[in-house]
């Protein structure tokens, strides 16, 4: 098959195709006349690479792993890839932390502006991001990075 039809029937662009191939993610033969020409194992590959980009793998790590599947058997494979994809997930757990403490952080920030009081004073960058306390009168700073989003406070670590 040459390159457009490649591209038709996988949904991946020329481009990547050769990115791929300049990168050895795929090897097509070479026509007489210099084409490129890919056989149907392609198609199989290519699917491969593409469920691997979905689930974050990086092409460093796609390429180990179809090296892989062209030499080692199926257990052997199967156990490369267990620890790959535990770094994985362990990865997104991290990334999904972050993103809850930025939510709160967010949270709390989008509730200042909202409660502090109403004024005809020129408004001031110190108060745009802080609570306003009702009982007290007062701003105070958003909770603190890694803060409990009801209290504020940073957890204390016991000892």
């Amino acid at each position: 098959m040459r390159i457009s039809e490649v591209s038709r029937r996988s949904g991946i662009s020329a481009t990547a195709l050769r990115s791929y191939e300049s990168i050895g993610l795929v090897t097509p033969h070479r026509s007489s006349s210099g084409y490129r020409d890919y056989d149907a194992t392609t198609l199989h590959r290519l699917d491969l690479i593409e469920a691997s980009k979905e689930l974050g793998l990086p092409l460093a790590d796609i390429s180990r792993h179809l090296a892989s599947l062209e030499v080692d058997s199926c257990t052997d494979v199967r156990e490369q890839l267990r620890p790959l994809l535990a770094e994985r997930v362990r990865q997104i757990d991290e990334k999904r932390a972050r993103l809850d403490e930025l939510r709160a952080r967010l949270t709390a920030a989008n509730r200042g502006p909202a409660e502090c009081p109403d004024s005809d004073d020129r408004c001031s960058t110190e108060c745009i991001f802080r609570t306003y306390d009702e009982r007290t009168g007062t701003c105070s700073a958003p909770p603190e990075r890694g803060a409990d989003p009801r209290t504020g406070h940073a957890e204390r670590r016991r000892p």
